[in-house]
C-alpha cells in the first residue's frame, strides 16, 4: 500500500505540471491609424496610454485609451523598441545609432544605457522587469545576446550565437513574467527560450505547422506573456498572432489573418497587452494598430456623429456593475450608462472625460479623453478686387468666425508659401502678381474658401513725351507727342498750372500731331499728357 500511495501522488504531481492554460476568448475591437506610417513596437503605461514607435518617421506617437493621439515626439534616429516601467519611465531604442535612452514621463532624457551611442549592435526589443522598474532587458539581435541593465549600468547578460539550449540565432521579442521568468523569441531557431536568473530553463519549439499550417518561418518578431499564462507570438509573414501555453508550449489558437480587412494583419511586428486587457498589435504594412479584447476586457471609444459627441465603454467577459462618467474630474450627474451622449455638442462641452467602470473585481478608471469642440469656420467678409499701379502695396483681408482657425492664401490656385494669416500684404506689386487671390480658412471640423479677389497691376507707359510745340498755319497751335501703344492718353490744358481740363483724347502710338483750335482764345496756355490703361 505504501508503494501504491507514492505512485498516486506522483501521478497527481505530473498532472499538475501538464495542465494547460485555457485558450483565451478574443474579440476584434477595431484599429487606430491616426498619422501612423509604419508602426513597429508598442508599449502601454499604467494609465492605459499606448506608445507606438514609427521608425521611418523618426517619431513616437502616444494614444490614450480612447484611441486619441495625445502626443508626438519627433527627431529620433530610427526609434524601434519601447517599454514603459511602472514608475512611468520610458525606455526607447534607436536603431540607427545603437542606443537605448531612458526618459521621465515628461520625455526629459534621464540617461542612456552603457556608453550611449553604439552600445548595441541592434537593440530590437526591450522588456522592463515588472518587479524591478529600474531593470531592463535588451534583446540585441545582431549580437545574439540578451543584456540586463540596472539603471545605466550593465548587470549581466546571457546567450551567444548557436542552436543549443541557451544560445540564439537572432533573439527578437522579449517578455518578463511576474514570476521572474524571461521569455526570449529565438527568431531564426524558430523557438521561444525561457530563462530564470539568466539560466536556460526550457524551450518552446514552434512552427507555422500543425494547427497553424505551413513550416517554420524564422520571421517571428514579437512576443508577450500575460498573467493568465498565455504566450502571444507574432507570426510576421503570415499575418497572425499565435497563442501558446507559456508553461507547456501547447498551441492554443491564433488571432488575425493576413490581409487589410477588419481584424486582419499585414506584417505584425509589435504586440502589447494594455491595462484594459486589450491586445494591441502593430500591423506595419497596414499602418495601424489592431486591437483585440482578450477574455475580460474594457474598450473605450469616442466619436462625433451628426454633431453629437458619443463616448462608449464596452465590457467583455466580465460583469459590469455600473458606469460613472466624469468631466474634468467631476462626476457627471446621471451619466451612469455604458454610453455618454452629448447631443448637439458645443464649445461648452469641451473638457477632459473619463469613465469609472465597476466590475465584480473592483473599479477600473479609463485614461482621460481630452475633447475640444470647435465651431466650423465661416467667412464674414472676404478680400475685394484691387487695381493698382506697379510698385504700389496691395493688401487683402478676410474676416472669419470659428475656433482655432488656419489660413492659407492662394494665387491663381497655387498656395503661397508663408501666407497663413488673415491678411496678405504684397509690398510692391509687379505685373506678374496680377491675377486671382483666394484664402481658405480651415480648422479640424471644416473648411471654407473666399470668392476670388482680382488684382489688376497697371504698368505705366515707357514713352509719353511732348516732343515739340509751336504755332501752325491758320492761327492754330500744335503739339507733336510720342506715345506707347496700348494706352489712352488725354491732352490737358491750363492757363495757370493749377486748373487743368482735358481738351482731347489720343489712342494712336508713335509720333502723333495735335492741333489746338482754341489756343488763340487765351493769352497763354500750358499743356500736359495724362494716361489710362
Amino acid at each position: 500500500m505504501k508503494t501504491l500511495r507514492r505512485s498516486f501522488w506522483m501521478l497527481l504531481a505530473v498532472a499538475a505540471l501538464t495542465v494547460r492554460a485555457a485558450a483565451p476568448n478574443v474579440t476584434p475591437l477595431g484599429a487606430w491609424s491616426q498619422q501612423l506610417h509604419g508602426p513597429a513596437r508598442v508599449a502601454a503605461d499604467a494609465a492605459g496610454n499606448l506608445y507606438v514607435t514609427d521608425p521611418a518617421a523618426g517619431r513616437v506617437l502616444v494614444f490614450n485609451a480612447f484611441g486619441q493621439r495625445i502626443a508626438a515626439h519627433d527627431g529620433f534616429a530610427g526609434p524601434l523598441a519601447i517599454a514603459v516601467a511602472g514608475d512611468g519611465r520610458i525606455y526607447l531604442s534607436e536603431e540607427q545609432n545603437g542606443s537605448v535612452s531612458v526618459f521621465d514621463p515628461q520625455w526629459k532624457r534621464l540617461y542612456q544605457l552603457g556608453a550611449g551611442a553604439n552600445e548595441f549592435q541592434l537593440p530590437g526589443n526591450l522588456a522592463v522587469d515588472p518587479q524591478a522598474p529600474g531593470t531592463v532587458y535588451v534583446s540585441d539581435g545582431a549580437a545574439n545576446l540578451v543584456r540586463i541593465f540596472s539603471g545605466a549600468t550593465q548587470a549581466s547578460q546571457f546567450g551567444g550565437a548557436g542552436t543549443g539550449d541557451g544560445q540564439f540565432d537572432f533573439p527578437a521579442g522579449i517578455s518578463v513574467r511576474t514570476n521572474g521568468e524571461v521569455f526570449v523569441l529565438d527568431q531564426k531557431n524558430d523557438r521561444v527560450q525561457v530563462f530564470t536568473n539568466g539560466v536556460f530553463a526550457r524551450k518552446i519549439p514552434f512552427s507555422s505547422g500543425g494547427m497553424f499550417g505551413g513550416g517554420p518561418s524564422g520571421r517571428s518578431q514579437a512576443l508577450l506573456v500575460d498573467s493568465a499564462g498565455h504566450l502571444f507570438v507574432t507570426e510576421t509573414m503570415l499575418g497572425v498572432v499565435n497563442i501558446y501555453d507559456a508553461d507547456t508550449g501547447a498551441a492554443l489558437g491564433s488571432i488575425g489573418g493576413f490581409g487589410d480587412g477588419p481584424g486582419q494583419l499585414n506584417m505584425p511586428i509589435g504586440v502589447v497587452l494594455d491595462g484594459f486587457n486589450r491586445l494591441c498589435v502593430a500591423s506595419a504594412n497596414n499602418a495601424r494598430i489592431e486591437l483585440f479584447g482578450v477574455d475580460s476586457f474594457l474598450h473605450f471609444t469616442t466619436q462625433m456623429v451628426n454633431g453629437n459627441l458619443v463616448f462608449t465603454a464596452t465590457v467583455g467577459g466580465t460583469n459590469a456593475a455600473g458606469f460613472q462618467w466624469q468631466k474634468n474630474g467631476a462626476v457627471l450627474a446621471g451619466a451612469t450608462n455604458a454610453t455618454l451622449l452629448l447631443a448637439n455638442a458645443t464649445t461648452g462641452d469641451s473638457g477632459s472625460y473619463s469613465v469609472v467602470v465597476s466590475t465584480t473585481g473592483g473599479a477600473i478608471t479609463s485614461s482621460v479623453a481630452p475633447v475640444t469642440i470647435l465651431s466650423a469656420p465661416n467667412i464674414l467678409s472676404g478680400p475685394a478686387d484691387q487695381k493698382l499701379l506697379a510698385g504700389a502695396m496691395a493688401s487683402f483681408n478676410v474676416i472669419a468666425s470659428g475656433d482655432a482657425l488656419n489660413f492659407q492664401w492662394q494665387f491663381n490656385g497655387v498656395n503661397l508659401a508663408g501666407a497663413t494669416n488673415a491678411s496678405l500684404v504684397l509690398p510692391a506689386v509687379s505685373a506678374a502678381q496680377g491675377g486671382q487671390y483666394v484664402v481658405t480658412v480651415t480648422n479640424a471640423v471644416g473648411s471654407v474658401s473666399t470668392a476670388p479677389a482680382n488684382l489688376t497691376v497697371v504698368t505705366p507707359p515707357m514713352v509719353m513725351d511732348i516732343v515739340s510745340a509751336g504755332p501752325l498755319a491758320g492761327a492754330l497751335f500744335g503739339l507733336t507727342v510720342n506715345l506707347d501703344a496700348g494706352y489712352t492718353y488725354t491732352v490737358e490744358a491750363s492757363t495757370n498750372l493749377v486748373d487743368w481740363q482735358g481738351i482731347s483724347t489720343l489712342t494712336a502710338a508713335g509720333l502723333v500731331d495735335f492741333a489746338d483750335a482754341d489756343a488763340t482764345n487765351y493769352p497763354s496756355r500750358f499743356y500736359r499728357l495724362n494716361w489710362t490703361q
